[in-house]
């Protein structure tokens, strides 16, 4: 029991140590006044990503830049661009639905975790974005009570970057837990590297640290509802049970959006207890389900309940967004299976105001979000979305191709990773696209298309490309040796380019 609580303990030191390091940086520099502060830490992010960077190639010079060296380096590289863009961010620059940071006639983002940080307790009204489950709310006023309290700060303006901790430890944990998830499968080192490279640097991941609402968090819960998903099927012990419990009672206690994740956790359970029934093992599985609903629905299912309870507020309720963004007036073709190409980098950055082609919007946003730098050139922009297009491109071409290989092997070898690659990755994958068309056929307007509503899918489409670019490293065949290289290439402008436009911003 000692050995297994160790075992586990070490497994989430390095979240324990990036929380640490992360809270240090910010209540350090909130105290000597220089959060925020983009003249000191732009400086300090491009050196250190220049050290970082000779360091790596001197290492892959002297031959000695082994696996387990690049996935630290790849690692470290993820945290340093997802800290440091928080570090001189300020809360009130490229957000998403912030609102006044203030209580009086606001209801956004803002005025929500205000709201719990002044009466500690939960709104009694669901205006604005007040329907929203509570968790990431409750959590930032708790980092806001803790940190006023550490240094002895009353100005609830500047106290309020402190919540940047939340969404910015939340990133670093989705890296951490994709990283978890990519050994569970079991991947070669390559496909593990490039899947890795993926959930490291693409810029969504630095976006989502730096916005005060509630998607990093429910991303990294999604992303540990996929891990323990796994893990439970592998080994159905109780202790993977309650994880999964816990990721999907916080996960929907975050989002509603999350309870989407039980189609695919729950066809597996299914499978699991089927074959109990045929090796009569099935009473232990009840167990635990009953455990799970235990946990989870209380959780999850506490805030949907009380606010129709007391304002009528339906379980999938979904603010309507304003009118000035609103596409609805484009065909179903126009807006969902046709691709304007010609319009990728004209203009560079999305107009939510104008836009209305789904998959056009997904690839651009990935990248640059739904806003326009003006303070720094469009050239590292307009690399990342031209990468980003190819990557889907191969992604999707990657997918079909292990799908069908899996699909040829599974009369001969047919395990758990099988099934999960055939079956349970496709199949969330697509599960989380179809709703997502489904929710912009529901709420036709421009920022219902952005991606950070769908940040899993990267993770997903990311394992097959290792898997087949795998394939193509050890192929002799032209056309795979092309495949990888323009998608090492794509992946080395991509992280290449993201580092600089994110460690620059806001610079003029």
């Amino acid at each position: 029991m000692k050995e297994r609580l160790r075992a586990q303990a070490q497994e989430f030191a390095p979240e324990a140590v990036t929380l640490v390091v992360l809270v240090a940086l910010i209540w350090i520099f909130m105290a000597k006044g220089i959060l925020n502060d983009r003249d000191l830490i732009q400086p300090i992010m491009w050196h250190v990503m220049i050290a970082m960077g000779i360091g790596t190639l001197i290492l892959a010079f002297c031959k000695q830049l082994n696996y387990k060296r690049l996935i630290f380096v790849i690692l470290l590289a993820g945290l340093m661009m997802r800290i440091g863009f928080v570090l001189y961010k300020p809360t009130y620059t490229a957000y998403h639905d912030l609102g006044e940071i203030t209580t009086v006639d606001s209801y956004g983002h803002a005025a929500y975790v205000l709201k719990i940080f002044e009466t500690g307790s939960l709104p009694t009204i669901n205006t604005g974005l007040y329907y929203h489950p509570p968790f990431f709310y409750i959590l930032a006023a708790w980092v806001m009570k803790l940190t006023g309290w550490v240094l002895h700060i009353t100005d609830e303006v500047y106290l309020f970057e402190s919540t940047k901790i939340v969404s910015c430890a939340a990133s670093c944990f989705t890296l951490f837990t994709s990283h978890k998830i990519l050994k569970e499968l079991e991947l070669g080192k390559t496909a593990t590297a490039i899947a890795l490279s993926i959930c490291s640097f693409l810029p969504i991941h630095y976006m989502l640290g730096g916005w005060i609402n509630n998607d990093a968090l429910v991303t990294f819960l999604m992303t540990w509802i996929i891990l323990y998903t796994i893990r439970w099927y592998k080994n159905p012990t109780y202790f993977n049970i309650i994880m999964l419990a816990f990721g999907f009672g916080f996960g929907i206690f975050t989002k509603i959006s999350c309870a989407l994740f039980a189609f695919y956790t729950g066809a597996f359970m299914l499978v699991r207890f089927w074959r109990g029934i045929k090796e009569k093992n099935w009473k232990g599985l009840v167990c635990q389900f009953v455990v799970f609903a235990c946990i989870a629905m209380p959780i999850g299912l506490y805030y949907p309940i009380r606010n129709y309870l007391m304002f009528g507020q339906g379980l999938n309720y979904v603010l309507v967004p304003g009118e000035n963004v609103y596409c609805g007036d484009h065909g179903f073709v126009e807006r969902f299976l046709l691709f304007p190409i010609s319009r990728l980098l004209s203009p560079v950055y999305l107009n939510p105001f104008e836009e209305y082609n789904l998959n056009f919007y997904l690839v651009k946003s990935a990248v640059v979000g739904e806003f326009e730098y003006h303070h720094v050139e469009e050239w590292p922009a307009a690399v990342l979305i031209v990468c980003n297009f190819i990557l889907v491109v191969q992604t999707l071409f990657s997918a079909i191709c292990v799908w069908i290989q899996k699909w040829k092997e599974r009369a001969v070898k047919f395990s758990w990773k099988e099934e999960m690659l055939l079956w349970g990755f496709p199949g969330l994958w697509l599960w989380i696209y179809l709703n997502h068309v489904l929710l912009n056929i529901q709420l036709p307007y421009g920022c219902t298309m952005d991606f950070r509503y769908i940040v899993p899918t990267a993770l997903l489409g990311a394992v097959y490309l290792g898997i087949y670019m795998e394939k193509c490293l050890k192929s002799g065949r032209l056309f795979q040796r092309i495949f990888a290289g323009i998608c090492i290439g794509s992946i080395l402008c991509l992280t290449g380019a993201g580092m600089y436009l994110f460690s620059n911003m806001f610079k003029f």
